[in-house]
């Protein structure tokens, strides 16, 4: 069995790679149609023989790629991000959604929230979770309240500085750790402690010795820095209305749930949040997420 997959390389190859080590008896072809006029080509090359093509994100306006799909009439799934669903659904509200891909497609995704959206634009999305995390060793006791975050240097608004820095102002005596952002557009107090960008592994030690993560962008799809921060047992608090977390998006519920979030901590005796880490081993480990997206993969070719 041949499966496509194409859209921006971040997720797309990573899940071309994780799943071909999990299942040999399907190849799993990534074309970064996106960036390469020579990927292009690949995937038109490959199209006629493929079974199924998965789009990382969902597309309503023209694309040349899966132009072709529909002409060839493969099999097409799509697996929504995050801006592709802010787009459909303006695209939607004005009447200049292009429908030809989405109505041809079966879609999934990995959040509440983008299921909620794909339905408010006539879709009939599936939830399946296609990010995980390894199993984590975590802390035994904390030293005490502390607090981290990502925010990406080219969108700092976006991901939530101002937040950040509301939260910060209003607990001098704590201290905040902040990834990501190399030169702040706002001024931060002096307990904010920056990083900027580090490694994959730098930014995962933070994770375990702290007990409050903020992921606090204005909308995406499920993030893999919360999986790995409640895997090793911190409480997160998100813009996103997640059922393991606290949600909170004005500063003044940032700084609310920071609270609720600190007294959480304390009364488990600065202990991480065993339940929640539990859960992902449950749910995010990697054979589950794996094998459950595959056998999915599995029943649309089927079918």
């Amino acid at each position: 069995m041949l499966v496509l997959i194409n859209g921006l390389p971040l997720f797309s190859k990573r899940l071309a790679d994780d799943l071909n080590s999990f299942d040999a008896s399907i190849r799993f072809v990534f074309c970064d149609t996106y960036n390469s006029k020579v990927q292009q080509l690949k995937f038109l090359a490959l199209l006629p023989f493929a079974d199924l093509v998965i789009s990382m994100n969902g597309v309503t306006d023209n694309s040349g790629s899966l132009n072709a799909v529909l002409k060839l009439n493969k099999k097409l799934v799509m697996q929504w991000q995050g801006t592709d669903s802010l787009l459909a659904m303006e695209r939607f509200k004005n009447g200049t959604i292009k429908r030809d891909y989405i109505d041809h497609a079966i879609h999934f995704v990995d959040s509440s929230w983008l299921f909620d959206e794909l339905t408010s634009i006539n879709l009939q999305p599936q939830h399946l979770p296609f990010k995980f995390a390894e199993e984590k060793v975590a802390i035994e006791k904390y030293n005490g309240i502390s607090a981290m975050t990502y925010i990406a240097d080219r969108r700092q608004a976006f991901y939530g500085i101002h937040q950040f820095k509301a939260v910060v102002e209003a607990n001098p005596n704590i201290e905040f750790k902040l990834f990501g952002v190399v030169n702040p557009e706002v001024e931060l107090p002096a307990n904010v402690k920056s990083f900027g960008w580090v490694s994959n592994d730098i930014f995962q030690k933070h994770l375990r010795e702290t007990p409050i993560f903020f992921r606090l962008a204005e909308h995406e799809g499920f993030p893999v820095s919360v999986i790995e921060a409640i895997s090793f047992g911190c409480e997160v608090i998100m813009t996103s209305p997640y059922e393991y977390s606290l949600q909170a998006k004005t500063n003044e519920e940032v700084i609310s749930a920071f609270e609720k979030a600190s007294q959480l901590v304390s009364n488990r005796n600065f202990i991480p949040n065993h339940d929640l880490i539990n859960m992902v081993k449950r749910d995010y480990n990697k054979d589950v997420v794996l094998s459950g997206y595959i056998e999915k993969i599995k029943s649309v070719v089927k079918n």
